[in-house]
């Protein structure tokens, strides 16, 4: 019963903010929101027909085909693949 509360008898932990906490905590929330930001940029960026048009060609004709409703077969292009991916894993490993 030990598992909902402090057991009888035991210590209660008192956690104090400190400058190490505080500047972790600043850390991971500038990790986030440059993560959050490299995927709306490149997200945006990657749907623009011109961009499309000018670095790829190929994903740009399949946009222009008709019969194509589904994104999949829109945006099926490993190059395109490796460019939204890069700042992913960039931003992982703070490069």
């Amino acid at each position: 019963m030990g598992w909902h509360g402090a057991a009888n008898g035991g210590k209660e932990f008192e956690a104090k903010i400190t400058p190490l906490v505080v500047s972790s905590c600043l850390m991971a929330a500038s990790g986030g929101l440059m993560f959050g930001y490299d995927v709306g940029i490149s997200g945006g960026v990657t749907s623009m027909p011109d961009f499309l048009k000018k670095f790829f060609p190929t994903v740009y004709r399949n946009q222009q085909v008709p019969g194509l409703t589904g994104n999949y077969c829109k945006y099926d292009n490993q190059g395109l693949q490796l460019f939204k991916c890069c700042p992913r894993v960039k931003s992982c490993f703070k490069v």
